[in-house]
């Protein structure tokens, strides 16, 4: 009764005025741009920033798979612009706009980068906030978000369905799946991409983080928000935590964003 009473409360909240949108152009390592869109919330500026990461798998700066807008990528941003925090979002290289090889999104090792020139590109920008600027991650690009925290000029972390284990130990990714990345990319990528441990660069970003998961996430367990947070937490970093009643990996309920989590998010970049 009360997960139900908390999910129900989650849904709520101001939506606030439509922001705007708008294309931006990331310059990234190795000849790539990358596309994106900047939510901008109503109003004079300057606005907290942050820069969506996306996670895992071939999907678009929107969260979508295709051409599709609706994802759950583009409402995080828009949810977070209308509570006044400006949002970039991109495709990953090889990936819908942005150009780069096909498969290139599978390989972790520039992808981390990719974050850090997105945050860079997003501080070039005028009207935003620079003593407020967060990257946020979502499944692998949390610990994208993480890795690319060490050198991007961001001043909090937050992480989003996070893994805090390699790819590779998941569950859902182990076994056939990672024979079969083997097989796509070769050896060298599957390895840097599957076997990085997320922890390790939890404990190596400074900023302040707040690690946020849903409890009814089937494709990260929710335990492995406790094992990035005791990673930070051993290392004497600022850390918070979000457990979100009945909220999945793509962290809708219903197929809506819960806006307390939204709330919580815009306040900790802020």
């Amino acid at each position: 009764m009360l997960a139900a009473l908390l999910s129900a409360l989650l849904l709520l909240g101001p939506a606030g005025p439509a922001p705007a949108e708008r294309p931006v152009a990331i310059p990234a390592g190795g000849g790539v741009t990358l596309a994106g869109t900047l939510a901008v919330p109503p109003g004079p500026g300057p606005f907290p920033a942050a820069v969506l990461v996306g996670g895992f798998g071939p999907s678009n700066r929107d969260g979508s798979f295709g051409d599709r807008g609706d994802g759950a990528y583009r409402a995080i941003a828009l949810g977070l612009a209308r509570r006044g925090v400006a949002v970039l979002r991109y495709d990953k290289r090889g990936i819908g706009e942005s150009n780069g090889p096909a498969l290139s999104w599978l390989d972790a090792r520039p992808l981390a980068g990719d974050a850090g020139a997105a945050a860079r590109t997003l501080v070039a920008l005028p009207g935003i906030d620079l003593a407020h600027v967060a990257l946020i991650g979502h499944s692998q690009g949390g610990d994208l978000a993480l890795r690319a925290a060490r050198s991007a000029p961001v001043t909090r972390v937050v992480t989003l369905s996070a893994p805090g284990r390699p790819l590779g130990g998941l569950p859902r990714v182990s076994g056939s799946a990672s024979r079969f990345l083997d097989r796509l990319v070769g050896t060298e990528v599957a390895r840097a991409t599957l076997a990085r441990d997320p922890r390790r660069d939890a404990a190596l970003a400074r900023q302040p983080a707040l690690i946020v998961h849903g409890t009814s996430d089937r494709t990260v367990p929710i335990s492995d928000m406790g094992l990035l947070a005791a990673s930070r937490r051993e290392a004497g970093l600022a850390t918070r935590t979000l457990r979100v009643p009945g909220v999945g990996h793509f962290l809708e309920v219903e197929g809506r964003v819960p806006a307390g989590m939204l709330d919580v998010i815009a306040a900790f970049v802020d």
